[in-house]
């Protein structure tokens, strides 16, 4: 027994040694590395498409439609949804009086009625052309005039969406002692002779910049009959629009564009055999843009069939306000005035 208590104290010795916290005992293990986390990703979302008739998002998706609206005397108290055309023209026509040609996108039109439709011109088909294919609602015409519009619908110049050729898009509304008033919807004429999508027609939008002349008010005289008046509302940042001194109910663009223009004789007559003018839109010419309270001094000028460019004195576009547009096509001998 006493031989082997020696070797039993040295065991015990070493298992003491062996759990023990000394230094010598035992290395440590090597530490890991911490983990990196995953950085987020810095891209930015993409930029919405901008509408170009509008420069507001999203971009419409639907079909161009271009209605001529009666702008008479007689027919002012029924005229109705031009507040909702993306764009507006106003041209003159016989007698000093003026006719509109309003521009709907289909998908955001609304389902109301457009109206009182009267009859196309001959300039009008100059004038839609930098639209691409536009489907253009009218009723009646020369005689002349409409076998222009279906040689243009021929070659795919325009979509020929009249009265005479979708009857049953069309609504006769109430007889005046002057003409017959006819409504339709955008959305219907697009559906039943749908057109082309909206492109760029030469409207660039942005800030108007530290430029510009203060103006609250501006007249428009296009024949001695016929004299259009705007004023700015600072509060919404849009135009009120008066013909003749008479307010047009829910018409308020944002921007007013005044494009003096040739009104040369056309080839035609109307129905009472009054010479029909042609304003011509291709080439160029002075214009004053209106945004903001603000005017803006331009050169319009349009090549061939494409795009209308405003441009200022250093030959960089004019900025529109995104928004609605109307678009007075004044001739040479009307008058202009600021307020």
């Amino acid at each position: 027994m006493r031989s082997k208590a020696p070797v039993a104290l040295l065991s015990l010795a070493c298992l003491l040694a062996a759990c023990s916290g000394g230094k010598g005992t035992a290395a440590p293990g090597p530490t890991p590395s911490p983990t990196a986390s995953p950085t987020p990703s810095a891209t930015r979302p993409p930029a919405p498409v901008l509408d170009p008739l509008t420069g507001t998002a999203p971009r419409s998706t639907g079909k161009l439609v271009g209605i001529k609206v009666d702008n008479a005397a007689l027919a002012r108290p029924y005229q109705t949804g031009l507040g909702r055309a993306a764009i507006v023209y106003e041209e003159l026509v016989e007698g000093g009086s003026t006719r509109l040609l309003a521009v709907y996108e289909s998908d955001l039109a609304g389902t109301g009625e457009v109206g009182p439709i009267r009859s196309v011109r001959e300039s009008d088909i100059e004038l839609v052309r930098s639209f691409g294919t536009m489907a253009l609602g009218f009723s009646g015409g020369n005689t002349g005039v409409k076998a222009i519009v279906r040689s243009a619908a021929r070659s795919g110049f325009v979509v020929d969406a009249s009265y005479d050729a979708v009857p049953g898009a069309y609504r006769l509304g109430a007889q005046r002692r002057d003409a017959r008033n006819f409504f339709t919807v955008p959305a219907t004429l697009a559906k039943l002779r749908p057109g082309g999508g909206p492109r760029d027609i030469g409207f660039r939008f942005g800030p108007a910049g530290a430029s510009g002349v203060a103006t609250a008010s501006a007249v428009a005289a296009f024949s001695p009959q016929t004299r259009v008046s705007v004023r700015y509302n600072a509060g919404t940042g849009t135009w009120s629009v008066a013909q003749n001194g008479r307010l047009m109910p829910g018409v308020a663009p944002s921007n007013i564009i005044l494009q003096r223009t040739v009104a040369r004789g056309s080839r035609f007559v109307d129905v009472h055999g009054m010479a029909t003018p042609y304003t011509v839109t291709v080439g160029t010419g002075t214009a004053v843009v209106l945004r903001d309270g603000k005017r803006f001094a331009a050169r319009w000028s349009r090549t061939g069939h494409g795009a209308t460019h405003y441009l200022n004195t250093a030959g960089k576009d004019v900025l529109l306000r995104p928004g609605k547009t109307w678009v007075l096509l004044v001739p040479n001998g009307g008058s202009i005035t600021y307020g």
